[in-house]
């Protein structure tokens, strides 16, 4: 029996552009970047202070569940009509993150008073349990936690889920928050640009930390008739691990061209049906030089125009899938090629269909959305007009 087909019924964003989706559209068309300095990281242990950051100094005692409370709000809103008949114990919530609310534990380290919930949220299962208990999701409850990954494994768990008849509507969300605690370890690695993070360029040296929270709402498509306009559906995705360092990614692509080709694979879809390719693009050295070494590898000289938007948002770890993801729906919905934010020169070996500046796109039926993380994990998820 053919499985079911997985719809995205609503998008919420919380980011250093600012909340909402209709805020991230705007600074997509416009190749704005939210990239600036911040007053938390100027001590010498950090290697800049420039972060993507979507909340004010000290905003919450508890920023994981802020960030994510109201990227969920905004999903759920856009998606009522298709989620108002469903009943809640068919409604079901995965969560996507590195840290959860590692917030609380600097608070204790630093001898400052912390609430039992933020203490509660540093265990990301337990933050993914309250959300589905504020959100009216009592179906099956998942937390993610796959490095830079994440988000595009719960999106596949979530449209898994649905698949296999366990829920008829996911809440899909990813949220990570800056702290002194990833931002120093980045630093340690010496792998922050400190003058803001430029993926893809000739001169790029690092990332730049960011923060968000984002949403999808997953449901059957067949009970997506009430989105407005042209459905889009999961339809395919691809995994893999490099087995090649803690941090460092292979340096000849080979592990994210079996993520690709596994996707593409999934979605009964050659290379040359992608009509966009949204990077991981992290302006790490290593990262984009062999993101670049596996599209050539699949999609040959000449392949779908490719961006990426770390240069916007800077690198948000397990919000990153998600977040991305929601601006590739964006993309599709107006039809146009996001371009890569900071970015001035193009390194030598990246795609000749780099886009740099934002355009119309000719057609932009499907997409494919990649991420790697520490481990040497790949993901790939492949997103289709129908």
């Amino acid at each position: 029996m053919r499985e079911p087909g997985v719809a995205i019924a609503g998008c919420g964003a919380i980011t250093a552009i600012g909340c909402g989706t209709d805020v991230l559209l705007a600074a997509m068309r416009t190749n704005a970047s939210g990239l600036r300095a911040g007053e938390r990281f100027t001590a010498p242990r950090f290697q800049s202070a420039i972060v993507g950051a979507a909340l004010t100094e000290n905003d919450s005692v508890d920023p994981a569940h802020r960030l994510a409370t109201e990227a969920l709000r905004q999903a759920r809103a856009e998606a009522q009509p298709v989620l108002n008949p469903i009943p809640t114990e068919r409604i079901g919530l995965v969560l996507s993150t590195t840290k959860a609310n590692i917030a609380a534990l600097e608070r204790l380290a630093e001898g400052q008073s912390c609430p039992d919930s933020a203490r509660r949220h540093l265990q990301g299962d337990l933050l993914a349990a309250d959300l589905a208990a504020e959100h009216g999701a009592r179906g099956p409850t998942q937390c993610v936690s796959l490095a830079c990954v994440s988000g595009l494994v719960a999106l596949q768990q979530g449209a898994k889920l649905i698949q296999r008849g366990a829920a008829d509507a996911v809440l899909v969300v990813g949220v990570d928050h800056l702290s002194a605690f990833v931002v120093a370890g980045f630093s340690a690695l010496k792998a922050i640009d400190p003058g803001g993070c430029r993926p893809f360029d000739r001169d790029r040296c690092g990332l730049s930390p960011g923060e968000a929270g984002a949403a999808i709402v997953l449901v059957r498509a067949d009970r997506a008739d009430k989105i407005p306009g042209r459905k889009i559906i999961l339809r395919g995705w691809g995994g893999s691990n490099d087995a090649n360092h803690l941090t460092g990614p292979s340096r000849d692509g080979s592990g994210l061209a079996l993520a690709i080709r596994s996707a593409l694979a999934t979605a009964d879809l050659s290379p040359g049906q992608v009509d966009y390719i949204n990077a991981h693009g992290t302006g790490t050295p290593y990262n984009d030089a062999m993101e670049s070494m596996a599209l050539r590898t699949v999609f040959g000289g000449s392949g779908p125009p490719v961006s990426g938007l770390k240069g916007m948002l800077g690198h948000t770890l397990g919000a990153a899938g998600v977040i991305e993801t929601v601006a590739c729906v964006l993309a599709m919905r107006n039809n146009f090629l996001p371009g890569t934010p900071r970015l001035k020169f193009a390194a030598e070996g990246t795609p000749a269909s780099l886009v740099n500046e934002p355009r119309p796109a000719a057609k932009l039926n499907h997409a494919l959305k990649l991420n790697t993380g520490f481990g040497g994990v790949n993901g790939a998820l492949i997103l289709s007009h129908v």
